[in-house]
């Protein structure tokens, strides 16, 4: 992160130090969405958002974000419509008046209408705030906070029951390679084999990696299948002009330079 000072006022703490302190004070973010059509649960864009907002404004900085349009792309749908991609670069500016830090981050978005600037928009200010304040959805401190759909928090409280007894679960379903490499999934593409979706990850592409950190019950399997033997890998040799084509979408990556006191 770029880094600016001004003349610092007497008892002042600095920016990094209250970066910190947010870190520790937002929590455990609960995932409050759901993808029916995959299956699999996500932290909304409006339960991050109020969690930032409460521990910025609680350790006093803010976060100014503004986003610049790095690529435009259109392609067919099934229904003979157009799905419209877009890239931004998203530069985010974090102040308290006193000290500035600017990070940035990629994002992507796709919409048969007018919204794939939006979407681009809110990936990248979802993804740097979730990197930025270590947001997870786990909760491996017993005192640690969660927060509820509605965006308000509060303290998990020790449980006095017994646990109950483990079933056993059935093995894992064990896909043939053939059935891996037809695998398809549904990103803001369209329908996709999961296969090149993994492909284009390994290269860089912001997107696709966000595609796959979000995958859930059996597309997360095949996907874990998938990368242990290799097949994606297999896919780009299959496809000579596959590489090329997966690093020009890649946008950018975040700068990061050690807090200062750490």
């Amino acid at each position: 992160m770029a880094e600016e000072n001004k003349k610092q006022p007497k008892d002042y703490v600095p920016l990094a130090v209250k970066i910190a302190k947010a870190n520790k004070d937002i929590g455990v973010i609960a995932k409050d969405g759901n993808n029916n059509f995959q299956r699999y649960s996500f932290q909304t864009e409006a339960a991050i958002k109020a969690a930032v907002q409460r521990v910025t404004s609680e350790n006093g900085f803010s976060i100014i974000p503004k986003f610049e349009i790095v690529e435009r792309e259109q392609q067919p749908t099934k229904n003979r419509g157009v799905n419209n991609f877009v890239y931004v670069l998203g530069t985010f500016t974090i102040t308290d008046g006193v000290e500035t830090l600017v990070g940035a981050m990629p994002g992507a978005g796709a919409d048969t209408g007018e919204k794939a600037v939006q979407k681009a928009c809110t990936s990248a200010q979802k993804y740097f705030y979730k990197q930025l304040f270590n947001i997870t959805d786990r909760d491996e401190d017993p005192d640690g906070q969660d927060s509820n759909p509605g965006g308000g928090y509060q303290r998990r409280q020790p449980s006095r029951k017994k646990a109950a007894p483990k079933k056993q679960e059935a093995p894992a379903k064990q896909f043939t390679d053939d059935e891996l490499m037809a695998y398809t999934i549904t990103d803001k593409r369209g329908e996709v084999k999961l296969v090149q979706v993994l492909a284009e990850a390994s290269l860089g592409k912001a997107d696709s990696k966000a595609t796959l950190h979000e995958l859930g019950g059996e597309s997360k399997l095949a996907y874990a299948q998938i990368y242990k033997r290799g097949l994606h890998k297999k896919w780009l040799n299959s496809k000579p002009d596959a590489q090329d084509e997966a690093l020009s979408k890649a946008v950018g990556n975040i700068e990061q330079t050690p807090e200062a006191g750490a």
